[in-house]
């Protein structure tokens, strides 16, 4: 039986490719170009986050764990507590676990990135007020959270090529069971 993430996967890491291979727009002084290569970046980015997601899928249905279309572990963390819960081991699923949980790991910059995507413009300034809005004279920075690298073209390339060498490493060790 064939897997159905297997595909999403290979999609999204294609577009990634693509979409860090396009021209790099004219000067970057210009708002529209810069506002046009933030877009592309981020575009990446979502394409990457997108095939580590349906990646984390595949190896569940790999191990056979039944869950249903939609209901797809979240994270490395996630799958391996069905792992656990099914009785079974995986070498890949706890090699996955130890990349999301390494802080000096490329996966650890690519989900900070994704976080910070999803965090409101002028965030981390809030941080440092008060529960009832004042300004505090300390202000407090959220050690448990680093800020990410700025997004590049070049540390997206980075992380697609470590996804990309993650994924067939882990298919082609699979395969040899």
């Amino acid at each position: 039986m064939s897997n159905p993430y297997t595909g999403s996967v290979a999609s999204a890491l294609r577009k990634a490719q693509l979409i860090l291979q396009a021209p790099v727009p004219g000067e970057a002084a210009d708002s529209q170009q810069a506002l046009l290569e933030s877009a592309l970046q981020e575009a990446a980015l979502m394409q990457l986050w997108r095939a580590y997601k349906a990646f984390l899928a595949e190896q569940g249905q790999q191990l056979q764990l039944g869950f249903r279309a939609g209901a797809e572990p979240d994270t490395a963390q996630a799958l391996a507590q069905l792992v656990s819960a099914r009785g079974k081991f995986s070498a890949e699923v706890n090699e996955l676990v130890s990349l999301s949980e390494n802080p000096e790991s490329w996966f650890q910059g690519m989900q900070a990135a994704w976080e910070a995507l999803w965090r409101p413009a002028g965030t981390e300034a809030a941080q440092s007020e008060g529960a009832a809005g004042v300004q505090t004279l300390i202000p407090v920075q959220q050690l448990d959270r680093a800020a990410p690298e700025p997004l590049s073209r070049d540390l997206l390339m980075k992380w697609l090529r470590a996804l990309n060498e993650l994924v067939v490493r882990q298919r082609a060790h699979g395969q040899e069971w």
